[in-house]
């Protein structure tokens, strides 16, 4: 388990032991926290027959099955876009079944607020009256797109957010290179997102960005130069941008750095338009960054 989310989930282990765990979580907090994580090993804690304290035993048949992802009580449900009626149709007809293991029944609904409206709907009445030793375990980073009626039959678990140091001491453990300070600070409560951006950055790094905006602020280079030398990376730069703007309007109240963070949303929708271009685009995206000093 991950160092920032071990106490809850010790606390949890210890409602699990005494039986009083309810039967449906809604497991929430920002992406790249841990949450996927987080709920697999819960469910797995749940099936495990021999579990001691917050440990799965690793040799039971229900570990064994875990292991290969083979499990017939664990159910899991995700999707990219949208999570469909019938998805949620078919792992009900699951749960309301006998347990092959004559133990637990485990479902996990990731991203929770992609779920339809109908999808939603069709999960109702198992929160309402699950059957015996069944578990739901939804996680979400939007809340606040859940039905108010679904959010309303689970326990709202909302995981601890790690500290800057916490952060970076976890992340060195699986990244052996230099990890610039202010690029850990975009992501200091989000250590998974933190790796895997540091995995992605390659040629193009947040060194590279960060000293063109130190340009661009300076007054010592062009938008429109840095739009034409940045536009094959402008996911990057859009994503880093909004980061930064976000962590400035932490530190400062600024109308500036929330337009800012507005329009690069706004400039993100427009790239995924064929034959856009992009350096249009960042150019209009920069000229606002170039304000910020102004403002």
């Amino acid at each position: 388990m991950f160092p920032w989310l071990d106490g809850t989930f010790k606390k949890l282990s210890n409602r699990i032991a005494a039986d009083k765990l309810h039967h449906a979580l809604l497991i929430q907090g920002p992406s790249g926290l841990g949450k996927s994580n987080f709920a697999l090993e819960l469910a797995q804690l749940l099936l495990c027959k021999a579990r001691k304290g917050d440990e799965v035993c690793g040799f039971c048949q229900s570990c064994l099955l875990n292991a290969a992802n083979n499990h017939p009580d664990l159910h899991v449900v995700e999707s990219d876009k949208q999570i469909g009626v019938d998805q949620i149709r078919d792992a009900i007809k699951t749960l309301v079944s006998s347990a092959h293991m004559s133990g637990a029944k485990v479902l996990i609904i990731y991203h929770a607020h992609t779920m339809t409206e109908s999808s939603a709907n069709a999960l109702l009445k198992t929160l309402e009256e699950p059957t015996a030793n069944t578990f739901l375990l939804l996680t979400t980073d939007k809340p606040e797109r859940i039905l108010p009626t679904i959010r309303s039959r689970c326990e709202k678990l909302a995981l601890p957010l790690p500290d800057l140091d916490t952060t970076i001491a976890w992340v060195k453990t699986q990244y052996d290179a230099e990890i610039d300070i202010n690029f850990a600070k975009l992501f200091s409560a989000r250590p998974l997102a933190l790796f895997a951006e540091l995995q992605e950055e390659q040629s193009f790094t947040y060194e590279t960005y960060s000293t063109g905006l130190e340009s661009l602020l300076q007054g010592k280079t062009s938008a429109t130069q840095l739009a034409m030398d940045w536009q094959d990376n402008a996911d990057k730069v859009l994503k880093w941008t909004q980061y930064w703007a976000r962590q400035q309007c932490t530190e400062q109240l600024s109308e500036t750095l929330w337009q800012l963070n507005l329009q690069a949303t706004k400039v993100i929708r427009q790239l995924r338009n064929p034959g856009v271009n992009k350096t249009l685009v960042l150019t209009a995206l920069l000229d606002k960054l170039a304000l910020v000093k102004a403002a």
